[in-house]
């Protein structure tokens, strides 16, 4: 699995695929004045359509670590594996899993969204090309222990 990234500028959060937008306005909406929502905050039924594009990753700290809690079955489709329970750097095969743990971490530590798009081979030689969009969350309102992250893909071609 190979995967390359082309990440917006911190602060420039501007999603280009319809479901991330209208992702992105549910957060903004939940966050209010706040730094961040909580997973509380997140209702699922208010977001039914768009939970096929939805991850939620957990945040573990000493050592830094994310491990997906739940994956949307059109990531699952397209990816063509279910990485739900896993974590990220046990993903050996994926040559820019580093990158992906580097974006995720600037999330944790500047608690603002980012969106990037990916290059991804999948195993079966099938090449897709996704937006991700990864929104901090913050049980305590201080620091993020779970990111909410939506990934759309164009056109698998290969």
């Amino acid at each position: 699995m190979a995967e390359s990234a082309d990440a917006s500028a911190p602060g420039a959060i501007e999603p280009r695929h319809d479901e991330l937008k209208r992702l992105y306005a549910y957060w903004l909406a939940k966050k209010g004045t706040r730094r961040a929502p909580s997973r509380a905050d997140i209702d699922p039924l208010e977001i039914a359509p768009l939970l096929p594009h939805v991850a939620l990753v957990d945040v573990e700290r000493a050592p830094l670590r994310f491990r997906y809690r739940l994956v949307g079955t059109e990531i699952v489709r397209k990816v063509g594996a279910d990485f739900t329970g896993r974590y990220l750097d046990s993903f050996t095969r994926l040559s820019n899993r580093d990158a992906m743990a580097a974006e995720f971490a600037r999330v944790v530590d500047s608690a603002e969204p980012a969106v990037s798009f990916w290059n991804y081979s999948r195993a079966d030689g099938r090449h897709v090309r996704y937006e991700r969009l990864v929104l901090p969350l913050m049980g305590d309102g201080v620091t993020v222990d779970m990111l909410f992250s939506g990934m759309v893909f164009d056109v698998a071609y290969g």
